[in-house]
């Protein structure tokens, strides 16, 4: 669970930095698209050091964040505080799991989804006596690992019916 948690932590502090780059680089750009903050020198060497498909990269992900309700805009503001206070190798170990999540296939990745939400849906009480449980996973032989792995599964994410709201995602 905190895999799944570090990644979707990690996929928002992307979209943040993206979002925050994108608002410092367009503003006083041609695009037109943010025309309220000055740009620094340095900021705009950086942006013509883009190639046009980074710029556009940067746009689109700008545009994407604007879009976003103002309490999600402050949590990845947050997230993107908390990363830069993170130790490098934390931060390089987030950056990999981000890889890692990357290279799962979609369906995949939209099981994970649905496994954190359901997960966020426990009661408190639940979700620690599941983090609990899986840290004592780590000191279990793989073939028992395996199999006490499955059956978490079953008693606390087995697919409910019906009520499966999907997760609303951004396009990359």
């Amino acid at each position: 669970m905190k895999v799944i948690r570090v990644i979707g932590v990690f996929v928002l502090l992307l979209l943040a930095v993206s979002a925050v780059a994108a608002e410092t680089a367009l503003s006083g750009t041609e695009s037109g698209v943010v025309s309220s903050v000055q740009l620094k020198p340095e900021s705009l060497q950086r942006w013509q050091q883009l190639s046009p498909d980074q710029q556009q990269t940067l746009r689109d992900r700008y545009q994407q964040y604007q879009q976003l309700p103002t309490e999600e805009k402050q949590q990845l503001r947050q997230n993107l505080q908390r990363f830069k206070t993170m130790q490098p190798e934390q931060q390089q170990r987030i950056r990999e799991r981000f890889r890692q999540w990357q290279n799962l296939p979609p369906e995949r990745r939209e099981q994970l989804r649905q496994t954190f939400q359901r997960f966020n849906e426990l009661p408190q009480e639940q979700q620690q006596q599941l983090r609990q449980e899986m840290h004592q996973l780590k000191k279990l032989p793989p073939n028992e690992r395996s199999q006490r792995q499955h059956q978490l599964q079953r008693n606390y994410f087995a697919p409910s019916r019906g009520t499966h709201k999907p997760m609303r995602r951004m396009s990359r």
